[in-house]
């Protein structure tokens, strides 16, 4: 089968088009519906696209081609729905980032005055740019391991625009205090919500969380589940939208689905 052949007509493209179209009303079924049947798709269409593509990106044995194919079709129409006016510097990124991890996503985005959407096209372009440079972005996990359990801890997020946080290659993690296990909870839960709802919330879920959900920064060792059932070793060089692109012990690297990669 193809993997790119369209789900009850609904192409890759148009699955991303119609996925940022309900981007800011995911968590609401109904409201989602009304959204894409006044667009010509009828529910049963919708969900059954949604499901499908959904199982494509998270089907191992593709290796993540289709999750791949779908990011940048997805940052273009939200794009088109709504630009970013000014893209943040890594610095502000990284303060979001710390701020979504120690308040939640809902709080950081409250405080920072920005929607679902803009976030989502500031976290993929700044997690895209990352994994095209990996030694010079390695810091990134371990920085906003630090600012999230610093803010869970009661201290203020970061006001943007503030220097200081300049990536630094070879940056080792410090201790994530003692609120950490919560909020590693707390992201793990946001994701599983998220993956219910389809995978462009579940890309905004992660990239909420930087590279840091569930504790696998860049830099973490790592057990990936292949498509032929075993399990091997690896290393974590880069984090996408619910994707993790691992290092594995031949020097090959792939993009593998968060769900075939567990702790090592």
């Amino acid at each position: 089968m193809d993997p790119f052949s369209p789900i009850q007509g609904i192409s890759l493209e148009r699955y991303a088009e119609l996925s940022a179209l309900v981007s800011e009303v995911w968590q609401d079924a109904e409201r989602s519906a009304q959204l894409v049947v006044a667009q010509g798709v009828t529910r049963a269409d919708w969900e059954a696209a949604k499901a499908g593509w959904t199982a494509r990106m998270q089907d191992p044995s593709l290796m993540g081609q289709v999750a791949t194919a779908y990011m940048p079709l997805y940052n273009a129409a939200l794009a088109k729905k709504a630009p970013v006016v000014q893209l943040p510097s890594f610095e502000d990124y990284v303060a979001m980032s710390g701020a979504a991890k120690g308040l939640g996503l809902d709080a950081a985005l409250r405080h920072y005055g920005l929607d679902m959407t803009k976030w989502t096209q500031i976290a993929m372009h700044w997690n895209g740019k990352m994994a095209a440079d990996m030694p010079r972005y390695a810091s990134f996990g371990p920085m906003v391991e630090q600012e999230g359990a610093r803010i869970a801890q009661g201290g203020p997020p970061r006001p943007l625009g503030q220097p200081g946080m300049q990536p630094q290659p070879g940056m080792q993690p410090q201790p994530g205090g003692q609120n950490f296990d919560r909020q590693a909870e707390q992201a793990a839960r946001e994701v599983g919500k998220a993956a219910a709802a389809g995978f462009s919330a579940l890309g905004s879920a992660f990239g909420a969380f930087g590279s840091a959900v569930a504790g696998f920064g860049v830099g973490s060792r790592v057990i990936v589940t292949w498509s032929n059932g075993q399990r091997y070793p690896a290393t974590v060089a880069a984090v996408g939208q619910g994707q993790y692109y691992v290092t594995m012990t031949d020097g090959t690297q792939h993009w593998i689905p968060s769900a075939y990669v567990a702790a090592g």
